[in-house]
């Protein structure tokens, strides 16, 4: 068991070690995909101020895209889905004049381009001058009349997109493919790498964009480990074991004196083990001996083993869930990997790591055997990675709130009045940073959640006066959207609770009602009470919440599918904040929901005078 336990583990760690790195490049892949078609943007924009824009101003400006992005093949204005220029126009004649609807683009994809604004991709595509791409294009709508003018269609190299990223150095000690990610069964080939190679349980990755969806494959070439990290050391040390339990069972049952000698030895490897035994009587569940490891983790409170059923979160809140450690025990005599905070000696909560053994003694008296290891620091490293993040994204918010005051100051003529094709990218380029920097305040604030480092400022709120602030503060998102906000029965009751907190766990769920509404649909606020304590209600008139995502809805980063791409627009992390929010008032947050009759979530407090 200790073997395999030592190989499962080593394996996973080589696994968790590709997985990362495969992360890492299937990000740097989409991200320099990205880079490639951002800069395209500044030509569309060009072109849907100017739809008539001449032959030498497109090559002016398709020239200086390509100075900066190194992995476009070329760039083509398509007016009404139809190529009329090309950039370059060597070895590119044969373009002028091609349908796209014809040739690449489908109806679906035609109404995907004109609904969403967003870049519509598709590919691997094999290249008429050799080799592969991918093309993406661009929707442009006039400024004017915001009528759909066409696309800019661009070809990217994938030959070049892979060396700009290195790929192929990936696959020094290993083997890697890229599939279609509706083609990775077993027989089918993939468009990078060897399709001779024999995939045993690769790590994967998905890279995902509107049109294209790719599946990365990777594994060491001489497959995962089937052994320890070390086998000759845990090995040979697994010998010794063997043989010591071997002795001591052959000095039992010949001589008491060594029968002695043998249990000092034992105890002795009991007592300087370095992580926490405790020895239990499986009757009483009494504690019977502790080696020190174990007396220097829960000195005295850990004296019956019930006291491992109740533990807590990182935040100091007791868990819900009640562990049964010994009912456990009785059907398999055996548990591990179970993990919790438990208060120490010092009361202070330690993340400890719980393993379970039911053996027989000598005497046919059953006891238990309590394996507890300290797992505070593999949590302070893991709270030094939350805290790099954390610097990373103040890092990003400092500049970043700079660039939007001044895109401000520009976009509302502050500083003079600018030609009206100039306010109008300031005015974009603006409100894209305002929502970057949304997307940034909304990790800091998850980061601070799980770390337990949020300050709440708890003061007396008035839940009307509170809900009505809200409601006219995200009116204007309702109006843009084409649905109706309607407040109902609001109880003017008095909460404690951060009131700034408190309205941004309600934009949240008003602004997720919005966001998955029907057109000219209705989301209703109302309150209601209950058992001392107040709900206020959110409900609109949407798909619903598919059933397979119920169980998810609260975690981090977690977005259900949706028709409309729109609808899917942020980070996931707007309910996960909320939730951690709202226990960290002394609240709670639930919803109920049936596919395809909308949703009604709640946000529920309990009332200041019965505090």
């Amino acid at each position: 068991m200790l073997d395999n336990a030592g190989t499962e583990s080593h394996r996973a760690d080589v696994r968790q070690e590709w997985q990362t790195r495969l992360n890492d490049l299937s990000l740097k892949l989409q991200g320099t995909i990205l880079q490639n078609v951002q800069t395209v943007w500044g030509l569309a924009a060009n072109v849907a101020v100017q739809p008539n824009i001449t032959e030498t101003r497109f090559q002016q400006l398709a020239s200086v895209i390509f100075e900066l992005a190194p992995q476009l093949r070329n760039i083509g204005l398509a007016p009404d889905l139809t190529i009329r220029n090309i950039y370059p126009l060597a070895g590119n004649e044969a373009a002028i004049g091609l349908d796209l609807t014809r040739q690449s683009i489908s109806p679906a994809q035609v109404q995907m381009l004109q609904t969403s604004g967003r870049a519509l991709f598709s590919g691997p595509i094999n290249l008429v001058q050799g080799g592969q791409g991918m093309a993406a294009r661009v929707p442009i709508f006039e400024k004017d009349s915001g009528r759909f003018w066409g696309v800019i269609s661009v070809i990217l190299d994938l030959n070049r997109l892979y060396n700009a990223i290195e790929l192929r150095s990936f696959m020094g000690n290993g083997q890697l493919a890229l599939f279609r990610t509706d083609a990775t069964e077993t027989q089918a080939e993939p468009f990078f790498g060897d399709v001779t190679v024999e995939w045993r349980e690769p790590v994967k990755a998905e890279l995902d964009m509107s049109g294209v969806s790719w599946t990365l494959r990777a594994q060491p070439e001489q497959g995962w480990p089937n052994q320890p990290e070390s086998p000759m050391l845990v090995r040979s040390i697994l010998g010794l074991l063997v043989a010591l339990i071997f002795a001591v069972t052959f000095w039992l049952t010949s001589l008491l004196l060594r029968d002695h000698q043998m249990q000092r030895r034992f105890w002795g490897l009991f007592e300087l083990a370095p992580f926490g035994i405790g020895l239990y009587d499986s009757h009483n569940n009494r504690l019977l001996r502790a080696n020190n490891s174990f007396k220097n983790i829960f000195g005295n409170k850990a004296d019956d083993l019930n006291f491992f059923n109740n533990h807590y979160d990182p935040a100091g809140r007791e868990c819900p869930s009640v562990r049964d450690i010994v009912g456990d025990l009785q059907r398999d005599l055996s548990f591990r990997g179970l993990e919790g905070y438990y208060p120490g000696t010092n009361d202070q909560l330690t993340p400890i790591l719980l393993q379970g053994l039911t053996l027989d003694t000598e005497h046919g008296e059953p006891v238990i055997w309590l394996i507890a290891g300290d797992m505070s620091e593999q949590k302070k490293a893991d709270r030094v990675k939350n805290e790099f993040i954390s610097i990373v994204s103040h890092e990003l918010r400092t500049p970043l709130t700079s660039i939007a005051g001044s895109l401000g100051l520009l976009s509302n003529n502050a500083v003079g009045e600018l030609p009206p094709k100039a306010s109008r990218l300031a005015q974009i380029a603006y409100r894209n940073t305002q929502h970057l920097a949304a997307l940034i305040n909304d990790l800091l604030d998850v980061e601070k959640l799980m770390a337990g480092k949020m300050v709440f400022q708890m003061s007396d709120c008035h839940v009307a006066e509170l809900v009505r602030e809200c409601v006219e503060g995200i009116e204007s998102f309702s109006l843009e959207k084409g649905v109706t906000l309607k407040t109902e029965c609001l109880h003017n009751d008095i909460v404690r609770a951060d009131h700034g907190r408190l309205c941004q766990a309600l934009n949240n769920l008003l602004s997720n009602a919005i966001k998955f509404s029907f057109d000219n649909s209705e989301v209703t606020v109302f309150t209601e009470k209950s058992n001392g304590a107040i709900q206020i209600y959110v409900c609109n008139q949407g798909r619903g919440i598919p059933s397979e995502f119920k169980d998810r809805i609260f975690q981090k980063f977690s977005q259900a599918d949706a028709p409309d791409r729109n609808s899917r627009a942020g980070t996931g992390l707007g309910l996960a904040i909320t939730r951690e929010l709202m226990h960290g008032m002394a609240g709670e947050v639930d919803f109920n929901s049936e596919e395809g009759e909308g949703a009604c979530f709640w946000l529920s407090l309990p009332l200041a005078d019965q505090t």
